[in-house]
């Protein structure tokens, strides 16, 4: 692993940690969130998502990259595979910016503007600073990687996790089981993350009743789940299984809608002229579900066509 490389990898873990503190504080401290701009939706459906899903792509990081200890040479694959997981962490934090700082020009919620909202709006600029930093280094890190690395990709993310498990635990029959059930690993890990999220908010919040508790966790495990079939793909965490066909994509899509939908709810309802507002959990499910079997009947005519061509 070269020197730029290693800078690139520390360079987003640093991004990460900082993001997170900032997200953490400005959505959990309430004297700080009842001032943002983009506390309400659709902005706050972004900071949602990726304060949980930025650190949890950090510590996946750092635990891979601890194979990497020592200095030696290492398989491109490896390399390559953790610089696009620094890449996608990234992305996200640089994402999560510009959603809050256009919330600041669009001047949302701005009868709750206070002196600390200015301070919270300049602190964006260390964060996007950081975020198009990172992308730039790490960008020229991957570049370092010779192309045949980039295109036969080798082992993958449950190869070094057999690996870093292998002096406690022989995990084969584990890996080979996420093999073939991919699909259903990412629903049953997506649905523990958003039943823990939604634990966790009634909690801190109060319980919200279970219309809404139900809302929130089809957002969460809707969300995480398509979070889990993008990861796969663009990180390569099981590269040795057949190509992802039209379904898989159909099922990305359906659950990609849920929580767009969720935070453009209001859009949504206008855009297809339906009378009244979203005032209810029922409706707001309704419209979800619905967006949901659109998206997901589109993509598979889409994928079944291009198939087909």
């Amino acid at each position: 692993m070269s020197g730029t490389q290693r800078r690139a990898l520390w360079g987003a873990l640093a991004l990460a940690v900082g993001f997170t503190a900032f997200a953490y504080v400005t959505t959990q401290a309430r004297m700080l969130r009842a001032v943002i701009p983009w506390q309400a939706d659709p902005y706050d459906a972004v900071v949602s998502f990726t304060l949980f899903l930025v650190p949890a792509l950090a510590a996946l990081t750092v635990v891979r990259a601890w194979l990497c200890r020592g200095g030696g040479p290492q398989p491109g694959y490896r390399v390559d595979q953790l610089l696009r997981a620094a890449r996608l962490g990234a992305a996200l934090v640089a994402a999560t910016v510009a959603t809050d700082a256009t919330a600041a020009v669009l001047r949302a919620e701005r009868e709750l503007w206070d002196g600390r909202t200015t301070w919270l709006i300049a602190a964006l600029l260390p964060l996007g600073t950081g975020a198009g930093w990172c992308l730039t280094l790490l960008r020229r890190a991957v570049r370092e990687l010779p192309p045949e690395e980039r295109r036969r990709p080798g082992g993958d993310w449950l190869d070094d996790l057999a690996l870093l498990a292998a002096p406690l635990a022989d995990l084969g029959a584990v890996t080979r089981f996420l093999r073939r059930h991919t699909v259903a690993a990412a629903a049953g890990l997506s649905l523990s993350a958003g039943a823990l999220v939604v634990s966790g908010q009634a909690a801190g919040e109060g319980w919200p009743g279970w219309q809404l508790a139900v809302v929130e966790l089809a957002v969460f495990v809707s969300g995480f789940f398509a979070f889990c079939l993008l990861s796969d793909v663009l990180l390569r965490i099981a590269v040795t299984r057949p190509r992802p066909g039209a379904g898989r994509a159909a099922a990305f899509a359906a659950a990609l809608a849920v929580p767009v939908s969720g935070g453009l709810r209001d859009a949504v309802w206008s855009l297809a002229g339906l009378p009244g507002e979203v005032d209810s959990p029922a409706r707001l499910l309704a419209l979800m579900a619905v967006c949901a079997l659109l998206a997901g009947a589109v993509t598979l005519v889409a994928v079944r066509v291009r198939e087909a061509r």
